[in-house]
């Protein structure tokens, strides 16, 4: 039995199961490539690729098929991702002799412990039997979540440590879990990138029907308007503008945009006219029974009016929506399945 904190040098040739399981877990087919694999890592890596890519387009910008089928290459992501950790242990764990198993079975596995750290900050050194540091270590985790980024380097620096805790790490992987350490910080920095890009939204109320009804579940593409300029009747979501604020308004909005910079805007005689001209609306079923205008919206601004013209709380009561405020184009609905799709 070897003492705590031994590194181990060895003769036989052996791969860790649980370093090709915490290389999976970064992206699948990494483990299997690990673990001697190569075809198999390779087919799972393009194949998670394409899934992902599939799914993302499908749900995000493509306006002509049903939301459902992105959802669907999504879910297979996940199944694929969740399979693959345990097909990544299994083709690791082959390659092995029993006589590395043997030595691997007789201790404390410390790339198990830095993979149960990675779940819950603190679990691995639970595993080792270290309960004290372990409980230590859970209430500094979730201490650390009132800055921002501490839980993320947090987490990384609880699997290293965890490591070198473990009473046997081997030789040819005892500067892997710098690597992995790193991979765990940079991973989890650029998991949130993706709310800077896509969001899901419910609807709480009816100020767009007949469009959108309430609890419909929408994906609101927030890189849309880098790309593009905003166009009237987009419907667009949008924080409170400072109008609102003073009213104690703190949720975002969602409104359909009908005024432009620089657009005359004026609702008479049940019709909304812009720059004197009637706005054609085939997405309303009663029109507005109020008189507004004529505006002129101002740079940078625009008028927004929900598709419940009589029963919607917008441009008309409060004024303009600053392009700053703008948070992205809601552009699909996944919610309910039945009427899944682009937004209109």
């Amino acid at each position: 039995m070897s003492q705590s904190g031994q590194i181990l040098s060895q003769s036989n040739s052996g791969k860790e199961p649980w370093l090709a399981v915490n290389l999976s877990s970064f992206w699948p087919g990494l483990g299997q490539l690990y673990g001697g694999k190569s075809i198999r890592g390779w087919i799972l890596i393009v194949t998670e690729i394409l899934l992902l890519s599939l799914g993302v387009w499908l749900i995000v910008f493509d306006t002509t098929t049903n939301t459902g089928l992105g959802f669907i290459f999504l879910i297979a992501a996940i199944i694929i991702s969740l399979w693959n950790l345990f097909d990544a242990y299994s083709c690791t764990r082959k390659f092995n002799n029993l006589s590395f198993e043997r030595l691997r079975k007789d201790n404390k596995d410390p790339w198990l412990a830095v993979f149960l750290s990675r779940i819950i900050p603190g679990l691995g050194h639970f595993y080792l039997k270290k309960y004290l540091i372990g409980i230590l270590l859970l209430v500094l985790f979730i201490a650390s979540t009132i800055f921002p980024l501490a839980p993320i380097i947090f987490q990384g620096i609880v699997a290293y440590y965890a490591y070198v805790a473990s009473p046997v790490r081997r030789e040819r992987t005892k500067n892997t879990i710098i690597i992995v350490a790193i991979f765990i910080i940079l991973t989890a920095l650029i998991a949130p990138l993706s709310r800077n890009l896509v969001e899901a939204r419910y609807i709480p109320s009816g100020s767009m029907l007949p469009t959108l009804q309430i609890n419909d579940r929408l994906i609101i593409n927030k890189w849309s308007y880098s790309f593009q300029e905003i166009q009237r009747k987009d419907i667009v979501v949008f924080l409170p503008t400072e109008k609102l604020k003073e009213q104690n308004f703190k949720d975002a909005f969602i409104s359909r945009i009908i005024g432009l910079p620089g657009d005359k805007i004026e609702v008479n005689g049940g019709k909304v006219y812009v720059n004197n001209q009637p706005l054609e609306e085939n997405y309303i079923e009663e029109p507005p029974q109020y008189s507004w205008g004529p505006v002129t919206v101002p740079p940078d601004s625009y008028t927004v009016l929900g598709d419940n013209r009589n029963n919607s709380y917008d441009s008309h009561h409060w004024g303009f929506v600053p392009r700053e405020n703008i948070i992205g184009k809601a552009t699909k609905r996944f919610w309910p399945l039945d009427r899944a799709g682009a937004i209109k």
